[in-house]
């Protein structure tokens, strides 16, 4: 059964407003135990990679055109922009090979974090599921499939903890795994320095009882200070960065 790392990208940032994201978080139905496992095993296979720089995809028969176009303008930008390529399936995938599927849900938007590899025998799909309104941002394809590729949340940086500061206090329970950092046995920075434009970066207030109150602040000198973080836009320099060393991409070219 696939666990999935919960999106956490719209408030104050991109296509929507704080309004939204709270509406949108609150619609997430997830238990304490889930939450916890959800974050365990996105953390239990940080370096797994995709084996081959072609990565072969599929978009759900329900898909709308404009959700199609979204979806190819997300992916455009690493084809254009890294040594990745992905390629649409119009028949079914090579023997022994996993794909992505990016397909539809009614309030999730989530994926797994990194290549899983498939049995002996078969080949499989690698679910991205996308709700209407997350489907109708490229910025946020694109960062659930940076995911996807092996990059986590950029607020769960080894080093984090450097450059910002977590208000558990305004955050439910069952949503702190999502805050977790990772460790630096087991992921890597590559030297890219703390980016708070990262699309991959929570806003904010992501996950707030309190949206009128950051649940992320940023580190000034060593004082806490609000500031805006995150968006919807599309991967940053950083992001790419990050995902060319993760796949050694020329970075001459």
């Amino acid at each position: 059964m696939f666990q999935f790392l919960l999106l956490g990208l719209l408030a104050g940032a991109g296509a929507w407003g704080t309004e939204y994201f709270e509406n949108y978080y609150n619609e997430i139905d997830v238990d304490d135990e889930q939450a916890e496992v959800k974050t365990r095993n996105a953390m239990s296979s940080p370096r797994q990679l995709w084996p081959s720089t072609r990565i072969y995809y599929r978009i759900a028969s329900d898909c709308s055109p404009e959700e199609v176009a979204n979806v190819h303008t997300a992916l455009a930008t690493f084809n254009e922009q890294s040594c990745l390529q992905f390629e649409e399936l119009t028949g079914p995938a090579p023997p022994g090979s996993r794909y992505v599927y990016y397909k539809k849900s009614e309030k999730l938007c989530g994926t797994r974090i990194g290549y899983n590899p498939l049995p002996v025998f078969g080949s499989g799909s690698h679910d991205v599921l996308l709700s209407p309104k997350c489907m109708a941002v490229p910025g946020i394809i694109q960062h659930e499939t940076l995911h996807l590729l092996g990059l986590y949340h950029e607020q769960s940086r080894p080093d984090r903890d450097d450059h910002v500061v977590i208000d558990y206090d305004n955050i439910p329970r069952k949503y702190w795994p999502q805050f977790m950092a990772t460790s630096s046995s087991t992921t890597t920075t590559y030297d890219v320095p703390y980016d708070f434009e990262s699309v991959m970066h929570y806003p904010k207030n992501a996950f707030a009882t309190d949206p009128s109150k950051p649940t992320i602040r940023a580190l000034v000198d060593g004082v806490p200070m609000e500031r805006e973080m995150g968006q919807t836009v599309g991967p940053t320099e950083g992001d790419l960065f990050k995902i060319r060393k993760m796949y050694k991409c020329d970075l001459t070219a």
